[in-house]
C-alpha cells in the first residue's frame, strides 16, 4: 500500500470518527433540551422493535394500570413469598447433609434480624411505605438471606437453582390456580396426529401467557403486560412436517420464539439491587409461573414431541434515550423459546 493510498484511508477514517462524535453531541445536546418529542415517547411496541415487520404484531393487557393506582393483593402476594421460604428450605435440606440444613425458625429469625439491619436503607423515618413498597422491601429481605445461605454452606448454585425454580414453579402455579381455574385445561389427546396435537399444545401455552400475565396484573403486580405474536409461518414451520427421499418424517424447525413484556413489576428494585449485590438468586414471580405454565402445556406423554421450555429474563427501558444516565428500568422483557429436543 502506498503512502498515498494509506492517508486517503487514514483521512476517511478520522473523518468518520468526527462525524460520529459530532452526532453523538447533537443526540445528548437533543436528549438533554428534550428536542425531538416524537422520537422520545415510549416505543409503540417494546417488543420485537426490530425491522422485521413480521414479527410487529402483539396482544396486550386490555387496560394500563397507573402504578399509583396498583392494589396489591396481600394475601395472594405474602402467600407467594411464604412458598418461597418452603421452597428454599425443601430444596436446601435435598442439596446439603441435614448437618448444614436450616429449621423454618433459624431461618425466620435471620430474616427479621435483615430486616432490622437494612430497613433504615430502604424507608425514611418520616415516611410510611405502601403495601408495595413493603411487599418489595421483604422480597428483598428474604432473598438476601437465601443468599447469604448459600454462600454460607458452599451451595453449588446451578443444580439447587433448576430444582429451586421447578420447585417454586409448581407450588406458585397451584396457588394461581386457585384464584384462575381457566389456567386448567385438557392436554390433547396423543391419539391425535403429532402436528394437530403439537399445534393445540402451542395455542395452549401461548393462551396461558395471556392468563397469567392478566392474573399477575389484577393482583397488583404489574401495571400492563404485552406478548409477541408469533408469526403465522414461524409457528406451522414448528408443527408441520416433510418429508425425505428416504421416507424419514422430520420437523421444518426446531424452535419457536416469542416475548412477553411485564410492565412496571414491584419487585424490579429488589431484584436489581440483590443483582447488584452480585447475588444470583432474586425474586422473579412472573417468570416462574409463566416457566411453569407454559411448560405444562406440553406434558402430554407424547414421545414424538418433547418439548422444552427455555426463558431469560432482561430488564429494559421503554423510552429511547442516548443518556445512560436517564436510563430507568421500568420492564422486564422475557424472552421464552420453545425447543423441540
Amino acid at each position: 500500500m502506498n503512502d498515498l493510498t494509506r492517508q486517503i484511508r487514514m483521512s476517511v477514517v478520522r473523518g468518520a470518527q468526527i462525524i460520529d462524535k459530532v452526532d453523538g453531541r447533537w443526540e445528548r445536546f437533543s436528549d438533554d433540551l428534550g428536542l425531538g418529542s416524537e422520537r422520545n415517547q415510549p416505543k409503540r411496541n417494546v417488543i420485537d422493535a426490530g425491522g422485521n415487520e413480521r414479527s410487529k404484531n402483539v396482544v396486550k393487557s386490555d387496560v394500563i394500570v397507573d402504578a399509583n393506582d396498583l392494589v396489591l393483593d396481600e394475601k395472594f402476594a405474602f402467600g407467594l413469598l411464604q412458598e418461597c421460604d418452603e421452597a428454599f428450605l425443601s430444596c436446601l435440606k435435598s442439596q446439603q447433609s441435614s448437618q448444614t440444613s436450616i429449621t423454618k425458625r433459624e431461618l425466620d429469625q435471620q430474616i427479621d434480624e435483615t430486616k432490622q439491619l437494612v430497613r433504615k436503607s430502604f424507608f425514611s423515618s418520616s415516611s410510611t411505605p405502601t403495601s408495595i413498597e413493603e411487599f418489595n422491601f421483604e422480597c428483598y429481605a428474604h432473598f438476601k438471606v437465601f443468599n447469604e445461605i448459600l454462600i454460607k454452606y458452599k451451595v453449588i448454585f446451578p443444580p439447587f437453582q433448576k430444582e429451586f425454580e421447578s420447585f417454586i414453579g409448581n407450588r406458585l402455579l397451584q396457588l394461581a390456580l386457585q384464584q384462575q381455574p381457566s389456567l386448567l385445561t385438557p392436554t390433547p389427546a396423543t391419539t391425535i396426529s403429532s402436528s394437530i396435537n403439537l399445534t393445540a399444545s402451542l395455542q395452549n401455552a401461548l393462551r396461558t401467557t395471556d392468563v397469567i400475565a392478566t392474573l399477575l396484573q389484577k393482583k397488583g403486580f404489574i401495571t400492563s403486560w404485552e406478548r409477541s405474536v408469533p408469526p403465522d409461518d414461524d409457528m406451522e414451520d414448528f408443527t408441520s412436517t416433510t418429508s425425505t427421499k428416504s421416507s424419514e418424517n422430520f420437523f421444518v424447525s426446531s424452535d419457536l420464539p416469542y416475548s412477553v413484556a411485564l410492565n412496571g413489576d414491584i419487585t424490579l428494585n429488589s431484584q436489581l439491587l440483590l443483582q447488584e449485590l452480585g447475588y444470583r438468586m432474586y425474586p422473579s414471580f412472573g417468570r416462574w409461573l409463566i416457566q411453569k405454565g407454559v411448560s405444562g402445556c406440553f406434558e402430554s406423554g407424547d414421545a414424538v414431541n418433547k418439548i422444552t421450555v427455555q426463558m431469560d429474563d432482561y430488564y429494559m427501558d421503554p423510552s429511547y434515550n442516548t443518556n445512560p444516565d436517564l436510563f430507568e428500568v421500568k420492564q422486564v422483557l422475557l424472552n421464552i423459546v420453545i425447543q423441540r429436543d
